[in-house]
């Protein structure tokens, strides 16, 4: 075996690939062109060695399905007129 083939087994490695991945989606593919892939692999390394990290991921995570939409649950008794400044209060009877 060759030391290129074991440099390249290895996490430096890792970490060059992530750096060059990072300077591609920033100089090459420009801003807005989806996710941050190497910001996504620096997070899962991050979260390999240290554990409080993989538990925020996953937070993250959950928190992301867990959203509420403005137009869940039940429908709205009141209204609230910010232009006109009024307020049109339904109590349930």
């Amino acid at each position: 075996m060759g030391v290129g083939f074991l440099f390249a087994m290895s996490l430096p490695a890792l970490v060059v690939l992530l750096i060059a991945l990072a300077f591609v989606e920033r100089f090459v593919r420009g801003r807005g062109s989806g996710a941050p892939i190497a910001a996504v692999g620096f997070e899962e390394l991050g979260a390999n060695f240290e554990g409080a990290k993989r538990d925020e991921l996953e937070h993250r995570k959950e928190e992301r399905q867990r959203r509420d939409e403005e137009g869940d649950g039940a429908p709205p008794r009141s209204r609230v007129d910010l232009d006109g400044g009024t307020a049109v209060l339904k109590l349930p009877s």
